[in-house]
Protein backbone atom coordinates (compact mmCIF):
# COMPACT_ATOMS: atom_id res chain seq x y z
CA UNK A 1 0.00 0.00 0.00
CA UNK A 2 1.23 3.43 -0.85
CA UNK A 3 0.77 6.60 1.21
CA UNK A 4 -1.40 8.08 -1.55
CA UNK A 5 -3.81 5.17 -1.18
CA UNK A 6 -4.05 5.75 2.55
CA UNK A 7 -4.67 9.48 2.07
CA UNK A 8 -7.38 8.68 -0.47
CA UNK A 9 -9.09 6.39 2.00
CA UNK A 10 -8.84 9.11 4.65
CA UNK A 11 -10.59 11.47 2.22
CA UNK A 12 -13.15 8.76 1.66
CA UNK A 13 -13.80 8.83 5.39
CA UNK A 14 -15.02 12.40 5.12
CA UNK A 15 -17.30 11.44 2.25
CA UNK A 16 -18.54 8.40 4.18
CA UNK A 17 -19.32 10.58 7.18
CA UNK A 18 -21.39 12.90 5.00
CA UNK A 19 -23.23 9.92 3.53
CA UNK A 20 -23.87 8.49 6.99
CA UNK A 21 -21.71 5.35 6.72
CA UNK A 22 -20.58 3.96 10.06
CA UNK A 23 -17.02 4.87 11.11
CA UNK A 24 -16.32 1.35 12.40
CA UNK A 25 -16.13 0.04 8.82
CA UNK A 26 -13.72 2.81 7.85
CA UNK A 27 -11.55 2.24 10.95
CA UNK A 28 -11.30 -1.45 10.03
CA UNK A 29 -10.25 -0.74 6.46
CA UNK A 30 -7.68 1.86 7.53
CA UNK A 31 -6.31 -0.51 10.17
CA UNK A 32 -5.74 -3.26 7.62
CA UNK A 33 -4.12 -0.96 5.06
CA UNK A 34 -1.87 0.89 7.50
CA UNK A 35 -0.82 -2.37 9.16
CA UNK A 36 0.21 -3.88 5.85
CA UNK A 37 2.05 -0.69 4.91
CA UNK A 38 4.00 -0.49 8.20
CA UNK A 39 4.80 -4.21 8.13
CA UNK A 40 6.19 -3.88 4.62
CA UNK A 41 8.35 -0.89 5.63
CA UNK A 42 9.71 -2.63 8.73
CA UNK A 43 10.56 -5.74 6.73
CA UNK A 44 12.43 -3.64 4.14
CA UNK A 45 14.44 -2.04 6.93
CA UNK A 46 15.40 -5.48 8.28
CA UNK A 47 16.10 -7.11 4.88
CA UNK A 48 12.92 -9.19 4.62
CA UNK A 49 12.79 -10.45 8.20
CA UNK A 50 10.52 -9.42 11.02
CA UNK A 51 12.01 -6.61 13.07
CA UNK A 52 10.59 -7.99 16.34
CA UNK A 53 8.66 -11.06 17.51
CA UNK A 54 4.92 -11.13 16.76
CA UNK A 55 5.29 -8.13 14.45
CA UNK A 56 2.24 -9.05 12.34
CA UNK A 57 0.08 -9.17 15.47
CA UNK A 58 1.41 -6.16 17.36
CA UNK A 59 1.31 -3.70 14.44
CA UNK A 60 -2.45 -4.06 13.74
CA UNK A 61 -3.28 -3.78 17.44
CA UNK A 62 -1.22 -0.59 17.81
CA UNK A 63 -2.67 0.89 14.62
CA UNK A 64 -6.20 0.03 15.77
CA UNK A 65 -5.64 1.73 19.13
CA UNK A 66 -4.20 4.84 17.48
CA UNK A 67 -6.99 5.09 14.91
CA UNK A 68 -9.66 4.51 17.56
CA UNK A 69 -8.21 7.34 19.64
CA UNK A 70 -8.07 9.65 16.61
CA UNK A 71 -11.68 8.94 15.66
CA UNK A 72 -12.78 9.33 19.28
CA UNK A 73 -11.09 12.72 19.31
CA UNK A 74 -12.69 13.75 16.00
CA UNK A 75 -16.21 12.88 17.16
Amino acid sequence: MCPACIITIGGGLLLAKRLGINNIFVIGVLTILLSLFFDKILRKINKGKALFNYQRIIIPIVVLLILSAVFQFIN
